[in-house]
């Protein structure tokens, strides 16, 4: 009978132990869905995280468990769980985009860490009470502590700054080798209020690590810390490389990384000037004051743009343009050189094309040969400056005169802090007798599209399904951004031509984006016009005939170079060839030998078209 009590007790504790288990978890899973709801991007996208939704409530109930729901414990993730939400939402206090999957993934950021602290601080109590334990103890209280600070330093530079976002450029203000620089800047600051916010966060920390060490008295069972355990390797295995893409976490990338680059690229500077001050001496070139303007755009698949045939009205700016009359080219059938942004960037901006054999470290950038002509050269991007592929764009990007990248981001996936429009306010004041060439790089409609424009360009949420929506949604609003930067450059009296190029196109229809694995001919479908000024229509009636009579031939993007080379009245240059240049008449390029993703894939294989 004793027995039988026993076993009756033994299971009902059981029982209760899966019933607080359950209630942990659904109670933290309504958290995330609640904060989700917050996000920037327009509307809620309920299953496209919940991956990262699930196993952040699991995480935080498996911790619960671990401790045997102590409240200490559960109060203390709790309010961990808050600092790093905060610091998500700061970006939102801050006016920048804040999409879903941040929020998602920076409370998880703070869930995994406290989560394998936790993990270590139960395993310490098995170890003997010597030396060696109470040294752990602290390390591993003191490497807490360090966990916390990124998500503390986001919001004390939130609140000190009336409202701003801490980023990498103000982190690498600090790293300055210049000494006078660094404490320029600290002048400039409010002292007091930083000291201040300074001692706080040390307060808060010494609170964080104080209270941990209260944490452990009571035991879970080996069991549920086996499941830590396990959850916690798949965790470090296969979550945590991808919540690189986290603005806090990515800051601190992009530290370490640019500290790197600028010490490469000072290595090569020399080499770099010797070799525009070589062009110089070959060149030919007018010296007559113009600005020319080319934006780069992003995953724009032309066949979803009103101007090129759509029928939904995609493209109101772009519309407004043909039907005025004025010296407006569109290119129906150009293709992208390939699928991925790196490659399709580097082939279109440098003498490097799929034709002409060329390697990268011969190539030359348009950027370079413009700056050796006396243009004065802009580069102003909406993409990151570092990440692990994108060494030729830095390159192209490095040759250009000026630079501004307005995305803070590093790394492998493309956020940005605002919409590609907040680039129009860094458009620049071109000398009044000087020759400019600014090249604008969109982010463009790279996926997740809804996270690419503001709510208010959520205008088509019926007839097709949510992806083709939000996708059309974004060329939208791309459309809106090329006429914002086209007001801009019409306002110069220098103006003298407009192009805007995507790199590749996406497929939406079909659910897919630019995978070489999923190919698909309308991946490599993309947006390419000029509109030129009547001044330099009126200067250059030949080569506007020649672009007339081309401007229906098949051609790609990579030959971008050569075109560029002739409306910016820049000849002889490295690699130059008119067979190449579209607004030339010798222009020889036949859809037969045209290809894509480096003769891969030829265009008269395109049955789409």
């Amino acid at each position: 009978m004793l027995k039988l009590s026993f076993a009756h007790i033994v299971s009902n504790t059981y029982k209760y132990d899966w019933i607080k288990f359950f209630a942990h978890f659904f109670a933290f899973y309504i958290i995330i869905f609640v904060l989700r709801c917050f996000t920037t991007a327009g509307y809620l996208m309920p299953t496209m995280y919940q991956g990262y939704h699930i196993v952040c409530a699991l995480i935080f109930a498996l911790v619960c468990a671990l401790w045997k729901y102590d409240r200490k414990n559960t109060i203390l993730l709790l309010i961990i769980s808050c600092f790093w939400g905060g610091a998500a939402f700061c970006k939102s206090g801050a006016g920048m985009v804040l999409s879903e999957r941040e929020i998602v993934q920076t409370l998880e950021i703070g869930i995994i860490f406290y989560a394998i602290f936790s993990v270590i601080w139960y395993a310490l109590g098995y170890l003997k009470k010597n030396i060696l334990y109470y040294t752990l103890r602290v390390v591993v209280q003191v490497l807490f502590g360090i966990s916390m600070l990124p998500a503390l330093l986001v919001i004390g530079y939130y609140v000190v700054s009336d409202k701003h976002m801490l980023s990498a450029n103000i982190l690498l203000t600090l790293f300055q080798t210049n000494y006078e620089e660094v404490v320029s800047y600290l002048v400039e600051q409010n002292v007091v209020l930083w000291a201040i916010s300074v001692l706080v966060i040390l307060i808060i920390l010494g609170f964080f690590i104080y209270f941990v060490s209260k944490i452990g008295k009571l035991h879970g069972g080996i069991k549920i810390f086996i499941l830590n355990a396990v959850l916690l390797i798949y965790v470090v295995v296969d979550i945590i490389p991808k919540l690189s893409s986290t603005f806090v976490i990515n800051m601190i990338l992009r530290v370490k990384n640019t500290l790197y680059e600028y010490k490469e690229y000072n290595n090569i500077s020399q080499y770099r000037e010797e070799r525009i001050n070589a062009l110089k001496d070959v060149l030919r070139y007018d010296d007559a004051p113009q600005l020319h303007v080319v934006v780069m755009g992003e995953s724009t698949n032309r066949e979803h743009l009103r101007a090129f045939g759509y029928q939904r009205p995609t493209t109101p700016w772009l519309d407004s343009e043909l039907d005025s009359g004025k010296n407006v080219i569109l290119f129906p059938k150009t293709y992208s050189n390939n699928i991925q942004t790196v490659m399709a960037v580097q082939f279109s901006l440098t003498s490097q094309n799929q034709y002409n054999s060329s390697a990268l470290a011969d190539a030359y950038s348009i950027t370079e040969v413009a700056s050796a002509a006396g243009y004065d050269t802009y580069w102003i991007s909406n993409q990151k400056h570092y990440s692990a592929y994108d060494t030729p764009i830095k390159t192209i990007a490095d040759g250009a005169n000026h630079q501004n990248f307005i995305n803070d981001f590093w790394g492998y996936k493309l956020l940005t802090s605002y919409y590609d429009e907040k680039l129009a306010e860094y458009f620049p004041k071109p000398k009044a007798k000087g020759k400019t060439l600014v090249i604008f790089h969109l982010m463009g409609c790279h996926n997740v599209y809804s996270d690419r424009y503001p709510s208010e360009f959520a205008v088509f949420d019926e007839g097709k399904d949510e992806r083709v929506n939000s996708y059309d949604n974004c060329v939208r609003h791309n459309d809106y951004v090329l006429g914002m930067l086209y007001a801009k450059a019409v306002e110069n009296p220098n103006f003298m031509s407009f192009t805007f190029l995507s790199d590749h196109g996406e497929d939406p229809d079909n659910g897919l984006t630019h995978d070489y694995s999923k190919f698909t001919w309308t991946m490599a479908h993309i947006p390419f016009f000029s509109i030129f000024s009547d001044k330099y229509s009126e200067a250059h009636p030949e080569i506007m005939s020649v672009l007339k009579d081309n401007a229906d031939k098949y051609w790609t993007s990579d030959l971008l170079y050569d075109y560029l080379l002739h409306i910016l009245g820049i000849e002889n240059a490295p690699k130059e060839d008119s067979k190449y240049d579209i607004s030339s008449p010798d222009y020889a390029m036949k859809r037969d030998n045209l290809t894509i993703i480096e003769g891969q894939e030829y265009i008269k294989d395109d049955d789409t078209k």
